[in-house]
């Protein structure tokens, strides 16, 4: 965008020169919840300490994986040799923790939580029991069970699909409606 006083130059200067390289990480172990953000720019670290949930304070060696602004905790181990087959979900943006009543099938730590390219199911692999035998465990899990308000692009076709024929208007396909939807999805989960 350019004005003829020069001031669309000056604002793309302006907007360049502000463009920060900084990442922020997130670390969990028992009691400790870090937000950690570096700034690539300057070369520092800034430390926040985050709440973490008396369920999940005693453990570690959980699986984890993040969607859209949730981190889920699959199982885990505390200093006292108990394991764990609970779930548990952290937002970010809330910084609000929750527990859910369904769990793992067994006990397990020392495994990993992959999401896979869709974002449709989450694949827990690997594993240590409470026997301490390593085991060669590959469990799939749907997102939607853990992340009710999560749809993957098939679901919301499916429920565009409906309303289409709910409404009896016949139209074209709207990718951007695919959007729009995982958008509105997100906003009610952060809304909860």
């Amino acid at each position: 965008m350019k004005y003829e006083n020069g001031q669309g130059q000056e604002i793309m200067k302006i907007n360049e020169e502000n463009k920060k390289r900084s990442y922020k990480m997130l670390l969990f172990c028992f009691k400790t919840g870090l937000s950690i953000e570096y700034d690539e720019d300057n070369n520092t670290f800034q430390f926040h300490q985050l709440h973490v949930c008396d369920y999940i304070a005693p453990f570690n060696e959980y699986a984890y994986t993040c969607i859209n602004n949730i981190i889920l905790f699959f199982g885990g181990l505390n200093g006292n040799n108990v394991h764990s087959k609970s779930v548990h979900k952290y937002s970010i943006r809330g910084n609000k923790w929750m527990t859910f009543q369904n769990t793992l099938p067994s006990k397990l730590h020392h495994f990993a939580a992959i999401l896979n390219e869709e974002d449709n199911d989450i694949h827990l692999i690997g594993g240590v029991d409470y026997k301490k035998t390593i085991l060669s465990t590959h469990m799939k899990t749907k997102v939607s069970l853990w992340y009710p308000s999560h749809l993957s692009r098939n679901e919301i076709k499916f429920i565009i699909q409906y309303w289409i024929r709910t409404l009896q208007i016949k139209f074209g396909w709207i990718y951007d409606f695919d959007n729009i939807i995982m958008k509105y999805s997100r906003m009610q989960e952060i809304d909860k």
